[in-house]
């Protein structure tokens, strides 16, 4: 197996941190899209963290892995991985994160695999931490299979904010958690779609979807539709369609988050589609 060792918090704390602008996606596939990533290794500092692994990514050639420490005597392991800062005066979203779960042990109630909005600080314990999603009970499926969380709000903050993925492991000599996260997309919010009449707002369904979505304005009012990956790339035009509900088939577009964009009279109206 190829791993990239990451560099712990202890030999960092004097470097700057980075700071990105939304929307961003990393896919950690390589060293730009990794630029910015601290780990902070709160304990077991001399065994089990965080790779950049190329065994089993979502998207190839590397994905961000946890595993435990087999027979090496260590207990707690409680190690975060931290993004480069990104700024959300109005709130965000984090659109999309892909992870993958194996291993023949499940997280007790001493065992931490989730996902947190820091403020304030990369480092955990210097920010405010906000939990958005914490893969315990049912959300814990050992199966090998990449799933996608899509679509968290991420709170309003005026100064810097951060994602953080937290692995804690009560027993990691014993307990078999293994962990991969991939695919990341953040974005921030400007002029809010939910600020407008409810005739004006714009519904996609299903979402996400394998294939054809519905696209509906209760105003009919429509004028062209485009569909637009993260980077701003057009991958899909249609022309005025007058009817309320338009039919969109995007099942030949790659995995991953997209925006539908559609023109009205007054405005371009959007929302976030997860083709799987």
């Amino acid at each position: 197996m190829k791993k990239i060792l990451l560099f712990s918090s202890l030999l960092i704390g004097n470097l700057t941190f980075a700071q990105v602008t939304l929307p961003y996606s990393t896919g950690f596939d390589s060293p730009a899209l990794q630029t910015g990533w601290v780990q902070h290794m709160k304990a077991a500092t001399n065994a089990s963290q965080w790779d950049y692994s190329s065994a089993n990514p979502n998207s190839a050639p590397f994905c961000l892995s946890h595993d435990y420490a087999p027979a090496t005597g260590i207990t707690v392991a409680n190690n975060w991985f931290v993004s480069p800062a990104f700024e959300i005066p109005s709130g965000g979203n984090l659109d999309s994160i892909s992870y993958m779960f194996s291993g023949f042990s499940v997280p007790t109630t001493d065992d931490t695999v989730a996902i947190y909005l820091l403020q304030g600080s990369q480092d955990p314990d210097l920010a405010n931490k906000i939990l958005l999603f914490d893969f315990r009970d049912a959300e814990y499926i050992a199966d090998n299979t990449y799933r996608t969380k899509t679509d968290l709000a991420l709170d309003a903050y005026s100064g810097l904010s951060y994602l953080a993925i937290q692995y804690r492991n009560s027993d990691v000599s014993s307990y078999w958690l293994t962990v991969h996260f991939d695919d990341i997309a953040i974005s921030g919010n400007t002029a809010s779609v939910d600020e407008l009449p409810q005739t004006e707002q714009l519904t996609v369904y299903p979402n996400p979807t394998s294939g054809e979505v519905f696209i509906e304005n209760e105003l009919n009012e429509i004028e062209s539709i485009e569909v637009v990956d993260l980077s701003g790339k057009v991958l899909v035009q249609l022309p005025a369609i007058q009817q309320k509900v338009i039919s969109l088939d995007l099942s030949g577009i790659n995995t991953g988050l997209y925006i539908i964009k559609a023109q009205t009279p007054k405005r371009v109206l959007s929302k976030r589609v997860w083709v799987e």
